[in-house]
């Protein structure tokens, strides 16, 4: 099980093009509020992101910098097995770059938290209903299989074993990627498929491992930690469309009306949670460039008290975090390299 002697544990965390200098402010709340180390990895960035990246990673002995150069961005699920293979640590971890940290977390405490198990996972979606179960293989944010009987790893927040993982690479030949088409999958993995009688449309990033890791008996645990608070829908490439200088105006009316789950044991994720995952993501990508110096800050035309509580909140942590990150030698070194010469804090 995990090695419960390993003080310091190295995030991989991986940025695509146009995405550095706002999601930064995520790698703020996790320096100020951890004693993690994180591994800063580039895909397909041009030069001048690059170099922002190198930059912030220089600021502290707790960051490293790798830049992945390509024309294309490289899958995200097949980016995480190259960096398992590049590395030798006895635990791998990673996290997504919009996951954001508020309340403190040490390694050797997170360590205690996950003992007695091969694989952790946390960061569940803002979206997403507190009390419901999420379940099937398509969709980041599902923590179980459709029948709830197989355990699932979410990509977001995660720690593994690195010894469990050599072990379904070298069994079955399954890392973290998609598996979209039952033809991408080995001939030997289907047969196990149909023998645990899944049925699934697609096999969304590092599930598939999941029921291989299943199927070899490693245990897996889904914890929400305290603090920690994953913004999804950050990172697509239409938000870079968005006209910020003018101002950007969000309306819900465009999400229809909410859809309880609370009436399942295990659910898929509804068109209602799918949808404000988006607007979620574009309110944040303009508050967090607005914070930068970049743009007016979004606006919202919604009465519902959930989604204006839930903005509410992450401004507030968020801004709280900017301002302590001012006040710290290194963090404060990262707002200078990010922020922009309007920066509202």
């Amino acid at each position: 099980m995990f090695c419960m002697h390993k003080k310091h544990l190295t995030f991989n965390i991986i940025y695509i093009p146009g995405t550095v200098d706002y999601q930064a402010i995520a790698l703020l709340s996790m320096l100020l509020n951890s004693d993690l180390n994180f591994k800063l990895i580039g895909n397909g960035l041009e030069d001048k992101e690059a170099g922002l990246l190198e930059e912030i990673c220089s600021t502290s002995e707790r960051l490293t910098c790798i830049n992945f150069k390509s024309k294309n961005i490289i899958p995200h699920g097949t980016l995480v097995d190259l960096m398992f293979l590049s590395e030798s640590d006895n635990l791998f971890c990673f996290c997504d770059s919009d996951i954001f940290l508020f309340e403190k977390l040490t390694a050797s405490h997170l360590l205690e938290q996950i003992s007695g198990y091969q694989v952790f996972s946390s960061g569940g979606r803002i979206e997403n209903e507190d009390q419901s179960v999420y379940a099937g293989f398509k969709g980041g944010a599902t923590t179980v299989s459709q029948d709830g009987k197989i355990a699932l790893a979410t990509s977001f927040f995660c720690v593994y074993e690195r010894a469990v993982l050599q072990q379904s690479l070298d069994l079955f030949h399954v890392g973290f990627e998609q598996y979209r088409i039952e033809e991408q999958i080995p001939v030997g993995v289907r047969q196990i498929i149909k023998d645990l009688g899944l049925s699934y449309e697609m096999f969304d990033t590092g599930k598939l491992l999941s029921v291989l890791l299943h199927k070899i008996a490693a245990k897996k645990n889904f914890t929400e930690l305290p603090g920690l608070v994953h913004i999804g829908g950050m990172s697509g490439r239409y938000l870079q469309q968005l006209d910020q200088q003018q101002g950007v105006v969000l309306d819900d009316l465009d999400l229809g009306e909410p859809i309880s789950n609370q009436n399942n044991q295990f659910n898929v994720r509804n068109d209602y949670e799918k949808a404000l995952k988006k607007l979620y993501g574009k309110y944040f990508y303009c508050y967090l460039n607005h914070l930068l110096g970049r743009g007016l800050k979004p606006q919202i035309l919604t009465k519902n008290t959930r989604i204006l509580n839930t903005i509410k909140r992450l401004e507030q942590n968020i801004e709280k975090a900017v301002v302590l990150a001012q006040k710290n030698q290194t963090t404060e070194k990262i707002w200078q390299l990010i922020k922009h010469e309007n920066a509202q804090l």
